[in-house]
């Protein structure tokens, strides 16, 4: 009873593709009409391939009715006589049989030649929109951590106020991390895997791997598997080839790869809703910070901004970070509302 029903389902398909053919080959179809056959060709790529073959089959049936033009044109080669006529003229007879036969052999293929141009281009037409890449945008709001699976089923995990560009098609996968942090847990795929960050483009090599996009630079780290980074644009070349454990930052003017002593558990400490830093700039660690809360911290100065600081906080706990830094002596804090200055002395 099973082995039946692909039979069946086959023959209900390619009635279906003879249908449309020959709708399309009546003539033009209705705006509902062209929504319904688009509709019924992407729902399946057994319908493509139906449809395909019933246009296959009327250029068969075409170049066999051509085969053997002088059965079919034979009786025009001569003129149809009145039963009255006894002679047949010398001149008259074989003039409209040449114009007879060339019309009916450049007529009918002419016809079919424009038919399946026109069935070609509407084809195309509908099945473009799947070979081109489709444009996502995902974002996680202020605070907030997110996870989306991918239509490839990719894991994306994003830290809060983070915004990534999604641009999957038959042929490539492109994410660009516009702003905040991603990890990324890649499907195994035959389509390349590219994130691009700024000026810089991350291939993956079948990973897991976390793109942060800081204030100067861009820091990756390969929890499993392997990426390449390289710069984007022309000219690219090859800035560095990272294996598991390896956590490196990517100057965004000199494209300087410095290596970093980061565990991977500190690293990803974000999806815990925390901020682990470790001889960071303090503009970085306010800037993790101010991802998560109302209360942003702002730092005055350069000489503050660059100051190093090593420490792990709960990221919704600012009065933790404020007591943190006001128990370091080359700064001075202060409150306001909500806002948390801080200044070098």
């Amino acid at each position: 009873m099973n082995q039946q029903e692909p039979a069946a389902m086959d023959d209900e398909v390619a009635e279906q593709a003879a249908h449309w053919f020959l709708c399309n080959r009546e003539g033009d179809l209705s705006a509902a009409q062209r929504a319904e056959f688009m509709a019924w060709m992407k729902g399946s790529p057994e319908h493509v391939r139906a449809y395909l073959h019933a246009l296959h089959l009327h250029r068969q049936v075409g170049a066999a009715m051509s085969v053997h033009p002088q059965e079919q044109g034979s009786r025009a080669v001569l003129p149809m006589l009145p039963a009255t006529a006894k002679v047949v003229p010398l001149f008259a007879a074989p003039v409209p049989a040449p114009r007879a036969v060339v019309a009916t052999r450049t007529r009918r293929p002419l016809w079919r030649r424009v038919a399946a141009v026109a069935c070609g281009l509407l084809l195309v037409a509908g099945l473009l929109p799947w070979l081109m890449p489709r444009e996502q945008m995902l974002v996680a709001g202020h605070g907030q951590l997110r996870e989306v699976l991918l239509a490839d089923q990719t894991q994306v995990r994003l830290n809060a106020d983070s915004r990534l560009r999604v641009k999957i098609g038959w042929f490539s996968r492109r994410v660009e991390l516009l702003q905040g942090e991603a990890t990324f847990d890649i499907a195994a795929d035959r389509r390349p895997f590219e994130v691009r960050v700024s000026d810089l483009q991350i291939r993956d090599i079948g990973t897991v791997f976390d793109v942060s996009r800081r204030l100067q630079s861009t820091r990756i780290g390969v929890v499993s598997g392997e990426v390449e980074v390289w710069t984007a644009g022309d000219g690219q070349r090859r800035l560095a080839q990272l294996p598991a454990g390896r956590v490196v930052q990517v100057d965004h003017l000199s494209h300087a790869v410095q290596p970093l002593e980061i565990p991977m558990s500190m690293l990803l400490d974000w999806q815990q809703r925390r901020v682990s830093f470790r001889d960071e700039r303090l503009d970085e660690v306010a800037a993790a910070f101010n991802r998560h809360n109302q209360v942003q911290v702002r730092v005055t100065d350069d000489v503050a901004r660059a100051a190093r600081l090593s420490g792990s906080l709960a990221a919704h706990r600012v009065a933790a970070l404020q007591a943190f830094l006001q128990r370091d002596a080359r700064f001075v804090i202060r409150r306001e509302q909500d806002t948390v200055w801080v200044s070098s002395r």
